[in-house]
């Protein structure tokens, strides 16, 4: 009898012990570069040229705003080029600005109403993307704003 007293409040107490009023959360999973069209790549950092300006007749500011998107990604190692044809005429670093990165880009063309192609080094990612088309050259073009021009999608 001593046995069947002890044995059941052996049991009880481990039945106690292991139940729970309330469940351990589950850890929120941590996206991974693997499971976003954000993969790591193998890009070597960018050695784009300085611009001397003095051989363009026109010049193009624009301030761009890194996507959202990418935000998580950026650092103050990322870069931004613009090409017109296959050179690079303006380059830019990023600077964080309440939260978000902006890259004051200038760029020098001799012509006007040129396409300009942005790439977009990100040195967290080790990743060129590339914006082909993204604008006309235009002198004239405001320089800030919120609109695809001034934030434009590298990802999708």
């Amino acid at each position: 009898m001593k046995k069947t007293i002890f044995t059941l409040a052996a049991l009880a107490l481990m039945a106690w012990g292991c139940s729970s009023d309330k469940e351990d959360p589950a850890p929120e999973p941590t996206p991974s570069l693997t499971e976003t069209s954000l993969a790591a790549g193998t890009d070597e950092r960018p050695s784009w040229p300085a611009v001397n300006f003095d051989l363009y007749e026109h010049n193009m500011y624009v301030e761009i705003q890194l996507q959202d998107t990418l935000t998580a990604y950026a650092s103050e190692n990322d870069l931004i080029g613009a090409s017109i044809g296959d050179q690079i005429q303006g380059v830019a670093q990023p600077l964080s600005v309440d939260g978000k990165w902006i890259f004051p880009l200038f760029i020098g063309s001799r012509d006007t109403g040129v396409y300009i192609t942005l790439l977009y080094y990100c040195d967290k990612l080790h990743r060129i993307f590339t914006k082909t088309e993204w604008s006309l050259f235009d002198s004239d073009l405001a320089p800030t704003g919120n609109d695809e021009l001034h934030i434009p999608l590298f990802v999708n």
